[in-house]
């Protein structure tokens, strides 16, 4: 280059230009960085699914929402996985579910990651996916629920008190699909997965319920979302919420004709595997709610499908031992 030549931002070398998206504010600045010229759309084909994911957390409470529970929904299934590489993962998964929510999303960041193509899949599934689930979780337990005529004298067979969020509710349910379908996998093949005691802590600290102290296997300690009991932003049934949905009559229908019609017929004479086969189907992750979607029993057939054979074929011991470990 001549002393008289202006340097300008091209011209730098192409190991230069890939360095600026780790120096970036967030997705929105990545977005229009990479959409300035070919070049640097290049550039910033090479940044790691981990910077992509870190960018996409700084910009959670406006493209995310809810904060940060759409995020931790989607790269659940990832943490899960991770979880089981090894001991140590597994204790630093569920230590960090006691700092809530929150605690879980750091984790998350740190270990998972997203691709632009996953970005944009997200944006395109909330109308089309997420929304709708929100909508049916609405008619189960929220506004929609209570909005039927004489709901307490007859209007609903399920009346009872409910305070639930469909939005929040929906990325709870697919958080903990995500991150404990994995866990399933390992059971039905007869391998060790997370325990017990971990889905719990899960339901506790990352779905807060005001009244999870009252029950005798759900005690909690004064931390994370329960460090201050006083404080109005805690939940107050988010756990009983989300138990009433799974309950709910039109909530089991939609993932009863989704589960028969992509993976075949339900185990009529066989608790255990039909319990099983109806957890299944709901623990994929969060991409999984478009099978309850038109056309989505057709699109999962196939995982439908291996994960019926796998239950059929299961081994009863060496999966309750799985369980139990």
């Amino acid at each position: 280059m001549s002393p008289t030549a202006t340097t300008t931002l091209l011209s730098l070398p192409s190991e230069i230009l890939a360095l600026i998206p780790h120096h970036l504010a967030n997705i929105e600045d990545f977005k229009e960085f990479s959409s300035t010229c070919s070049r640097l759309r290049a550039a910033c084909s090479h940044a790691p699914p981990n910077l992509i994911l870190q960018l996409a957390a700084a910009s959670s409470r406006v493209f995310f929402r809810p904060d940060p529970y759409f995020l931790v929904a989607a790269t659940a299934k990832q943490v899960g996985e991770w979880a089981l590489l090894s001991d140590d993962h597994a204790r630093r998964l569920r230590e960090s579910f006691k700092d809530g929510i929150h605690g879980l999303f750091d984790l998350c960041v740190e270990t998972a990651g997203l691709t632009m193509e996953d970005i944009r899949w997200l944006h395109a599934s909330r109308f089309t996916i997420f929304n709708p689930l929100a909508d049916l979780i609405d008619r189960c337990a929220g506004e929609q629920w209570y909005s039927v005529p004489d709901f307490w004298h007859g209007g609903r067979s399920d009346a009872e008190t409910i305070d639930c969020e469909p939005q929040r509710a929906t990325y709870q349910i697919a958080a903990y699909g995500g991150l404990f379908g994995p866990t399933l996998d390992a059971n039905l093949a007869g391998r060790k997965g997370l325990d017990l005691q971990t889905r719990l802590d899960f339901v506790k600290y990352c779905i807060p319920d005001g009244y999870c102290s009252d029950y005798d296997c759900f005690h909690v300690e004064k931390t994370g979302p329960y460090r201050d009991r006083s404080d109005p932003t805690i939940p107050r049934m988010d756990q009983y919420s989300i138990l009433h949905i799974l309950r709910n009559s039109v909530w089991r229908r939609e993932w009863g004709d989704a589960r028969r019609a992509g993976g075949g017929p339900d185990f009529a004479d066989d608790e255990r595997r039909q319990r099983i086969w109806e957890c299944a189907v709901m623990m994929q992750g969060l991409e999984a709610f478009d099978m309850i979607q038109p056309g989505g029993a057709d699109r999962w057939r196939g995982r439908l499908t291996e994960l019926r054979e796998k239950i059929e074929r299961m081994d009863d011991a060496k999966m309750m031992s799985a369980e139990r470990d």
